[in-house]
C-alpha cells in the first residue's frame, strides 16, 4: 500500500527517538527545550523521505515505494501475450512438459503497449518466424496484428493492432536505472495460458557487452521462453528493459535490452522509417582486459581494412590501435558500437589512432552499414 508520510517541525518524543524507514533504523540526537523535544529536519529527512529546502522552509514529501501488487495492476494493462504460427516447425521443445501442451507449429511471446493506437514492441526473434501474428490483451480480446518494422541486429520489432483506447507503458529515464534496483519481469513464460505472470528480481548490472553491437541490462527476475519482449519495470511501474534472453542451465543470470536502445529503435523508425546505424568498414580487436570485463583504457586494435573502408587506406594499416572517436575514448567493441549508435550516416567524424606510441588523426565521412536485417513491411 503506498503510504504518505507527514512531517512536523516540532516533534514531541520521549528520552531518545528512532525512525524506521525500509526495514533500518536510524537514530539522531534531539534537543529539549522548553519542555519540548526537538529534531534537526536534515537529520531525519533521508530516513522520511523527504527533501528540506533550507532557504525556503518548505518540505517536499515523497510517497514510499509501491507494493508489488500495486506496480503489476498499474503495468499489466500494456503488456500482451504474442502468439502465431511458426513458419519452420522446431522440434526442439515437442517432449517438453509444458511445451507440448502448444499446438506443433506454434510460437508465442510477450509485447509491450507503446501507444493508445496500438503500437507493440517486442523482439525480433519473437515474431520473425510467425506466419501471422496474433495479439493478446490483458483482457483476452485477441487482434491480428501487421508488422511495422523488424531488425535482427537489436533484436526488436514493431508491431500494429486495429485498437484505440489502449494504455501504453511508461519510460524510465536511463540516468535514473542502477545495479541493485528492483524490477519485476512480466510476459507469458512457457505456457501461452501464464499470460501477464510476474516475477521479482534486481538489477544485476549495466552495459553488459552480450552481443559485440548493443550492450544489455543484466537481472535475476526469472526469464523463460514466452517471456520475450515483455517489460522489465521499476517499482514506479516504468519500462527499464525489454525481457530478451536468458542463459541456459545457470539461474539468476538473464538480459534485458536497455530503454535507451528501446527508445533508440522507435526514433529511428519514427524519423527514418529504419535503423540508420554507421558503418567505418574496419575490423577490430579488444584487449584481453576489455573481453573479460576488466576496466581498461586500451582502445582497439585494427585487424581488417575492408574494401569499402571510409578511411584513407594510405594513412591506416592494420596493427594500428583506435583510440577515440570525436574525442570519445574507446575501449571496448562494445563502447565503439555505443558511440557509432550516437551518429549517422554522410556525418563528418575525426578518428584517433596510435601508432609506436604516437597518436595521430584521421577525419572521414561515415557510411550506412550494409544491414540486411532491416525490414520494413
Amino acid at each position: 500500500m503506498k503510504k504518505t508520510t507527514s512531517i512536523l517541525l516540532t516533534l514531541i518524543l520521549t528520552l531518545s527517538f528512532s525512525v524506521t524507514a525500509l526495514s533500518q533504523e536510524h537514530y539522531v540526537k534531539t534537543k529539549e527545550l522548553d519542555g519540548e523535544t526537538y529534531v534537526k529536519l536534515t537529520d531525519i529527512k533521508n530516513a522520511l523521505n523527504f527533501n528540506y529546502d533550507q532557504k525556503t522552509k518548505n518540505s517536499l514529501v515523497i510517497s514510499q515505494q509501491n507494493s508489488v501488487k500495486e506496480v503489476i495492476d498499474k503495468v499489466n494493462q500494456s503488456v500482451v501475450a504474442i502468439i502465431g504460427e511458426n513458419k519452420k516447425l522446431n522440434t526442439e521443445f515437442l517432449n517438453d512438459y509444458y511445451y507440448s501442451k502448444i499446438p506443433a507449429g506454434l510460437m508465442h511471446g510477450s509485447g509491450i503497449i507503446i501507444s493508445n493506437d496500438g503500437r507493440i514492441i517486442t523482439n525480433n526473434h519473437v515474431v520473425a518466424d510467425m506466419k501471422e501474428i496474433y495479439v493478446v490483451l490483458a483482457n483476452r480480446k485477441a487482434f491480428k496484428a501487421t508488422l511495422l518494422y523488424k531488425n535482427e541486429d537489436i533484436d526488436l520489432a514493431l508491431i500494429k493492432i486495429n485498437s484505440n483506447g489502449l494504455k501504453p507503458i511508461e519510460f524510465e529515464k536511463m540516468k535514473n536505472i542502477g545495479a541493485g534496483d528492483e524490477v519485476i519481469a512480466i510476459g507469458t513464460p512457457l505456457y501461452f495460458g501464464w499470460s501477464n505472470s510476474a516475477s521479482k528480481g534486481i538489477i544485476s548490472g549495466l552495459n553488459r557487452p552480450v552481443d559485440e553491437t548493443y550492450t544489455y541490462l543484466q537481472t535475476d527476475a526469472s526469464i523463460n521462453p514466452g517471456n520475450s519482449g515483455g517489460p522489465l519495470i521499476n517499482m514506479n511501474g516504468k519500462l527499464v528493459g525489454i525481457n530478451t534472453l536468458g542463459i541456459t542451465y545457470y539461474q539468476g543470470i538473464n538480459f534485458s535490452i536497455p530503454v535507451e536502445n528501446v527508445e533508440y529503435f522507435i526514433n529511428q523508425f519514427n524519423n527514418y522509417g529504419k535503423i540508420r546505424r554507421a558503418y567505418t568498414g574496419l575490423e577490430f580487436e579488444e584487449s584481453w582486459l576489455a573481453l573479460v570485463g576488466i576496466p581498461s583504457d586500451q582502445g582497439l586494435k585494427i585487424i581488417g581494412i575492408k574494401e569499402d573502408c571510409i578511411l584513407d587506406k594510405n594513412k591506416i594499416k592494420e596493427g594500428d590501435i583506435l583510440e577515440a572517436i570525436d574525442g570519445s575514448s574507446v575501449t571496448s567493441i562494445a563502447s565503439y558500437n555505443e558511440i557509432l549508435k550516437k551518429k549517422l550516416p554522410e556525418q563528418n567524424v575525426k578518428f584517433t589512432f596510435s601508432r609506436d606510441s604516437n597518436n595521430y588523426t584521421v577525419a572521414a565521412v561515415l557510411k550506412e552499414y550494409p544491414n540486411k536485417t532491416n525490414v520494413k513491411n
